[in-house]
């Protein structure tokens, strides 16, 4: 019998997929730790208190602890909120404790912890505390207790440091940081008392800071007042600056005084200023050398300008650095990013007197109890140079100065000075040096190698028509003296042509003239004199269109007759032939290969040494007269002695020679017989006595041969 399906089929019971039950319940775990995770995020999360401190105090590597009301938030922008928060410190820092802070929110990004577990320093994004006591301590190994266990960067040296940690905020109504870093050669105490809010928009208002210790060598007191946030250790998210606080610093840095008015960031982190500064001191030395600036020492200076730091570099715009008598301006970028640090930038200014450098160049600075004080008796400064200190930093400085004074009535200033002052590797230069004076002008260069032993000094100078008697005005009669700094050049050549011409006006200089020559000498020592006794190389001097004193020309020959009739009718000039002096140093004996002068009445010339090792003088000076005299006692003049007491004197062989002959003809045949013996002929060279051919001409002596030293 055929069955039919169809008929005897019923219908299944409807059933629920096996999957909906599992799906609820994944469903309603999520729910329910949705709302957990809710919930916790209100309340703080209270049942997480223990398991975060201890792991807190795992990371840190030193126990961390968590009192009065506890909140932790973990969503979106993590943070703490704690009554009271003790970070301590290793017993090995001897202080009591890193952090102690009350009232704390503490707020972080998990990248920052990130990159921290990964041995960069911590970056904390905002730190708020009503109070805060933090104890930063660094040893002289690089070891911090701010390190907090982190590990460090792959390839870094055993003892490099980390840097402090970085805040994006940190704010407290009362606050003390202690800095002691043995790395950066620190010891500073902060106190901090201030406030925040909106209303607080000026250096007027804010926080209130003390600094008092030492950073490296110089003894800091200062008061800080900043604006609405305290800019000590804050840093910027992620390429963002840290935020510009108005601050307003006023105190003393070592013995000098600083006022700072502007805004600052990160002070104590990667700092940022800019404002006015003025800034008042003792010497600029006291200041540069913590710092690793080589800056010489000075009398005392003050100066008023704006300041700029940032990433490690200060630029100092200075509209006025009145350093002893020196008035002096400039705009100068010192770079501390770049090894060594490297000082650019350009010096100006109406006046330099090289007094106010004298302790930097080798001079006295006043303090006569030091051992290299230049001795009694000495002339040539024996200070010694600071020359570590040369290969503390590199520089590149552009010098204009309106004049230079030496610091003397006898020696005119030099105007518009111009070089380059350029300090690498220990190697001191002064390139392209150009300077005006007296109508003429001084060109060459320079240059100090630190780095040899002894250091190694050298120059090379040009003088082109400087005027004799406006540059030197120690060579100025009494009478002129007191006006030559009042004359011009103008005037100063006008007196030189009208004597030339045979005017019958007074003398006004012993000398006159239109100097040219050149300088190319070196030395080696760790002072201007060991660098002038070591000298060594050519000295060309020559003088042209001048004129020479009548009565010192004959005074020098000792022509009586003469003398007396120049002192009768009046000491007038005599033109110049020429003169010159070509001299050679060897080792610190500067000798004459031909010094002459060459007047219209005689002819001198000068012989011997001068000794710059022990500053003795041994020279010899022969006049040759060109005229007839009935009266003459010629005879050479010697200079000897030293530089600070140089003594005249004669040959006395010569002379008692012919006071001998006068005497015995006088008794021979009559006394107007004795005169004869006294009488100069004159004679005049047909050989110009200033070329090279004329060394070879008798003149009585021949130059000595330098000392061996």
């Amino acid at each position: 019998m055929p069955i039919n399906p169809s008929a005897d089929a019923q219908p299944a019971p409807a059933q629920h997929p096996r999957w909906r039950r599992p799906a609820w319940v994944v469903g309603g775990l999520v729910g329910l730790l949705v709302l957990g995770v809710a919930v916790g995020e209100m309340r703080g999360w209270p049942v997480l208190r223990p398991p975060m401190e201890r792991a807190m105090a795992n990371a840190a590597g030193v126990p961390v602890v968590l009192q009065g009301d506890v909140k932790l938030h973990l969503i979106w922008r993590p943070r703490l909120e704690v009554g009271r928060l003790q970070i301590a410190s290793e017993e090995r820092f001897k202080v009591p404790h890193l952090l102690d802070a009350r009232d704390v929110s503490l707020a972080w990004t998990w990248g920052d912890v990130w990159r921290w577990r990964q041995g960069q320093a911590l970056r904390v994004h905002s730190l708020q505390a009503d109070q805060l006591d933090a104890q930063l301590v660094r040893l002289k190994d690089g070891s911090a207790n701010w390190q907090l266990g982190a590990p460090r960067p792959e390839g870094a040296e055993p003892d490099a440091p980390l840097g402090l940690p970085r805040f994006g905020t940190l704010l407290m109504n009362k606050g003390r940081i202690d800095w002691n870093d043995a790395v950066q050669d620190v010891d500073l105490k902060v106190g901090v008392q201030g406030s925040e809010g909106e209303a607080v928009q000026s250096a007027e208002a804010g926080y209130v800071a003390t600094f008092t210790g030492r950073y490296q060598a110089l003894p800091l007191k200062l008061n800080v007042r900043a604006g609405s946030t305290l800019p000590l250790l804050q840093d910027a998210d992620g390429a963002a600056a840290a935020p510009w606080v108005p601050l307003r610093v006023e105190g003393s840095v070592g013995s000098s005084r600083l006022l700072f008015d502007g805004q600052a960031a990160a002070l104590l982190g990667t700092p940022r200023l800019q404002g006015e500064i003025q800034f008042k001191g003792r010497s600029l030395a006291a200041v540069g050398d913590p710092l690793g600036i080589t800056l010489p020492q000075t009398p005392p200076f003050d100066l008023r300008g704006t300041l700029d730091h940032e990433a490690g570099a200060w630029r100092l715009k200075a509209r006025s650095a009145v350093i002893g008598s020196s008035q002096l301006a400039g705009d100068l970028l010192f770079d501390q990013r770049e090894r060594p640090s490297k000082l650019s930038g350009q010096l100006t200014g109406n006046r330099l007197a090289l007094a106010d450098l004298g302790p930097a160049i080798g001079g006295d600075s006043g303090d006569t109890t030091k051992d290299d004080a230049t001795a009694p008796g000495r002339v040539l400064p024996q200070r010694r140079f600071d020359l570590p200190s040369l290969r503390a930093m590199n520089a590149d400085v552009q010098v204009d100065i309106d004049q230079l004074d030496f610091g003397t009535t006898a020696v005119a200033p030099l105007q518009n000075l111009k070089t380059r002052v350029r300090l690498a590797g220990g190697v001191l230069k002064l390139e392209d040096l150009k300077a005006a004076v007296s109508g003429g002008t001084i060109a060459g260069s320079t240059q100090l190698d630190a780095n040899a032993s002894p250091a190694a000094w050298a120059a090379k100078l040009d003088f082109k028509a400087i005027d004799m008697a406006g540059w030197l005005r120690g060579l100025s009669t009494a009478d002129a003296t007191s006006s030559a700094t009042a004359k011009g050049t103008a005037t100063l050549k006008k007196e030189r042509n009208e004597a030339r011409q045979g005017g019958d006006q007074a003398v006004q200089s012993y000398i006159t003239g239109l100097l040219f020559g050149n300088v190319h000498v070196r030395g080696a020592g760790r002072s201007t004199s060991e660098i002038l006794g070591s000298l060594d190389g050519p000295v060309q001097l020559t003088l042209r269109d001048g004129t020479l004193s009548h009565l010192a020309t004959e005074a020098m020959g000792l022509d009586v007759a003469e003398s007396l009739g120049v002192l009768i009718r009046g000491d007038q000039p005599l033109p110049l032939r020429c003169a010159r002096f070509d001299m050679v140093a060897r080792n610190g004996v500067v000798a004459p290969t031909l010094a002459v002068i060459d007047s219209a009445d005689s002819t001198m010339r000068i012989s011997g040494q001068v000794s710059l090792r022990d500053e003795t003088l041994a020279l010899r000076v022969v006049t040759r007269s060109h005229d007839w005299s009935p009266l003459s006692l010629r005879t050479p003049v010697t200079v000897s002695g030293t530089l600070a007491d140089p003594q005249v004197g004669i040959e006395a062989r010569g002379l008692i020679g012919r006071v001998l002959g006068a005497v015995a003809l006088g008794a021979a045949a009559g006394p107007a017989a004795a005169l004869l013996p006294l009488v100069e002929q004159g004679s005049t060279s047909k050989v110009d006595p200033c070329t090279v051919a004329a060394v070879p001409e008798q003149t009585g002596a021949q130059p000595a041969a330098p000392r061996k030293p």
